[in-house]
């Protein structure tokens, strides 16, 4: 959903993926094919209600919320997505609890969360892959759940590389992040289909800018999974990225990082 260019360079690739035996689930909302979860603690305050966003290399919280439980800003953030840039203020040794998956040292960013508030008031941050990138998890839209830890599934194991500390899933349509941020599949680089009277925004944390619309197949590994309109945006926004691959295509996505594959059904 957005990308981040800190001063310093914070590569989340450098992470280490804590220990994948850790097993145990918990329910989840799905509002337009985007994963919401009660029950986040930071800093042991909470519990809160969150985005989970695998297109998204940042956490993020409500800036008043953070003020609230005592973080203070510590450093600053150009905030980039494929539809602009904003300055953005961020604490870093934080602890962060979703279930049975913890994870310390963690960076999160202070935002006024406009975008995600647009559709979703009551969310008061994002778990992005600073923090999704330490686990092995299920995210099961269908039986509206999340499971961390390692799992044996027999389906198709499709390799993902991280760009800009996203997984990038090769498909017939380019390289996509996997995003379950988004409920729409938008391609980058894509002139427009006749889309004569058609209005729409792609709306990010970053900013909004219009898309238009164009028809396509989406196969991964020789696998048909939808067939629809996209939308599309004429240049290319995002270096290495071809486009953002909703997870709400999918009844399920498996995700093993530490081992470098997800599995789609």
């Amino acid at each position: 959903m957005q990308r981040s260019n800190h001063s310093r360079r914070i590569l989340i690739c450098s992470l280490i993926i804590a220990a994948a035996r850790l097993f145990g689930g918990v329910k989840m909302d799905v509002r337009d094919g985007r994963p919401v979860v009660d029950g986040v603690y930071v800093n042991g305050h909470g519990p809160y209600r969150f985005l989970v966003d695998t297109g998204s290399n940042v956490n993020l919280i409500e800036a008043g919320l953070a003020r609230k439980i005592g973080m203070n800003a510590k450093f600053q953030v150009d905030l980039a997505s494929s539809s602009g840039k904003t300055p953005m203020g961020g604490s870093d040794g934080n602890e962060v609890a979703l279930g049975p998956a913890k994870a310390g040292g963690q960076k999160i960013l202070f935002s006024g969360l406009e975008a995600v508030h647009n559709r979703m008031p009551d969310v008061q941050g994002v778990l992005g892959q600073w923090f999704l990138v330490r686990f092995d998890y299920l995210l099961d839209l269908h039986g509206k759940r999340i499971e961390f830890g390692l799992q044996q599934w027999s389906g198709t194991h499709t390799p993902f590389k991280m760009v800009n500390a996203r997984p990038i899933l090769s498909t017939s349509l380019g390289d996509l992040a996997l995003d379950s941020g988004i409920a729409r599949l938008v391609l980058f680089g894509v002139q427009p289909d006749n889309d004569r009277g058609f209005k729409a925004e792609l709306r990010t944390l970053a900013g909004s800018r219009q898309i238009g619309r164009a028809f396509r197949t989406l196969v991964v590994e020789n696998r048909k999974y939808w067939e629809g309109e996209a939308a599309v945006i004429s240049d290319r926004p995002e270096p290495g990225v071809d486009g953002l691959l909703p997870l709400a295509l999918f009844r399920l996505v498996y995700f093993c990082n530490s081992e470098g594959y997800v599995v789609l059904e």
